[in-house]
């Protein structure tokens, strides 16, 4: 059964989202914003965007939904969002509160990283006129400090930026670009020799040797510490979503996941920089792996039962009510169509609860249309400059 555990872990995603600007070479239209879950890859592309474009990026811890998240979003008063990553990296309950707001949301993505990768270069040349003249800059999807530098490098250069694996094709992907005569760049550490040294053999077998350049990132002390305690993060996450549903399998993998970091962090401590690199991103994969079959469990579990899905997306709600009230925006009415759904649903009354619902979510739609120039100067005002 689903008791007081069920009902915390639908109210405990309270992780604040920190929104991450860069400024851009061109102007951008100020009324998009990219939604991305902190995933090192789908996030590098995000921040490359940014920095072409000045479009905001709002981050997401991945898997995890946020209501305060979606006030970061809304505080830009945007007409459309786009999100970078399937479902499982930025869960649908980000898309149901947008367009509860008459919010426009695309979603750019494929089934993993590497065809997130060539979706969002589609899209965003497309979206935004950007040009990138040929040039291409790959990583390893998995290779942390590869993915730092590529960014760095594909911002200087105004270039693509692709992520590969052992099983790429990478006349496929040029194909899929439309790139008849890429110039490229390898970008990698150590940890991913074997994908660099594979992909290196396909572009001199179909684009020529003098095609293609070749950066090396060292393994630094600073860096891998840094990948050690984002994973430690992420299986911290993973834990308390599990406390909540019942998955052997995800159990399993998490006590992995806790191994592999503790063989990190010890590889660490002997200057075995190389070895505890390659260790906390496997680990980290694994609780990426957990939290996704965890939020699947609670979500099969959740929806069983009707006072507990209600009052979740009241909570949603209510979230946003103060957001919009904190901004100045009068929800006097709002707050008591609210109260008279916490009632409904305290009492068993779960039709009268749903009807009062969508009244709810029209008034706050409207509330959000009529008061969208006072939430963006409240939380994001246009600097006057002196004469």
């Amino acid at each position: 059964m689903m008791g007081r555990k069920a009902l915390a872990l639908a109210f405990s995603f309270l992780i604040l989202a920190v929104p991450l600007t860069f400024r851009g070479v061109s102007a951008a239209t100020p009324s998009i914003v990219i939604l991305v879950s902190d995933n090192e890859a789908d996030c590098t592309l995000a921040q490359y965007i940014a920095n072409l474009t000045g479009v905001p990026v709002v981050t997401t811890p991945w898997g995890v939904y946020d209501p305060n998240i979606t006030t970061k979003i809304v505080s830009y008063a945007p007409d459309e969002v786009v999100i970078i990553g399937g479902p499982a990296a930025v869960p649908d309950e980000y898309v149901e509160d947008l367009q509860n707001l008459s919010i426009t949301v695309e979603r750019w993505w494929g089934k993993n990283r590497y065809e997130t990768d060539l979706a969002v270069i589609k899209n965003a040349t497309s979206k935004f006129q950007l040009q990138f003249q040929g040039r291409i800059i790959i990583a390893a999807g998995n290779d942390t400090m590869a993915i730092e530098k590529a960014l760095q490098v594909a911002i200087k250069e105004r270039a693509m930026i692709v992520f590969v694996n052992r099983t790429s094709n990478i006349s496929t992907v040029m194909m899929k670009l439309k790139v008849k005569t890429p110039r490229m760049m390898l970008i990698g550490t150590p940890f991913a020799n074997r994908t660099i040294e594979k992909i290196r053999k396909q572009i001199k077998e179909h684009f020529g040797e003098f095609n293609c350049s070749e950066m090396r990132v060292n393994i630094t002390a600073e860096s891998v510490l840094k990948v050690i305690n984002s994973t430690e993060a992420r299986i911290n996450t993973a834990e308390s979503l599990l406390k909540n549903v019942t998955s052997p399998a995800a159990e399993r993998m998490l006590e992995l996941a806790k191994k592999q970091l503790t063989l990190a962090k010890e590889a660490y401590k002997e200057g075995k920089y190389g070895e505890a690199y390659g260790l906390a991103i496997a680990a980290g994969m694994k609780a990426n792996f957990v939290v996704k079959f965890a939020d699947r469990d609670f979500r099969e579990e959740l929806h069983l039962h009707m006072g507990l899905v209600l009052r979740r997306e009241l909570f949603r709600l209510g979230i946003q009510i103060g957001f919009m009230k904190n901004a100045g925006i009068d929800v006097q009415d709002a707050q008591k169509l609210l109260e008279e759904i916490k009632a409904a649903i305290k009492n068993g009354d779960y039709d009268t609860a749903h009807e009062l619902l969508a009244q709810l979510k029209e008034l706050l739609r409207e509330k959000y249309r009529t008061g969208r120039g006072i939430i963006k100067e409240k939380h994001h005002p246009v600097k006057k400059h002196r004469p």
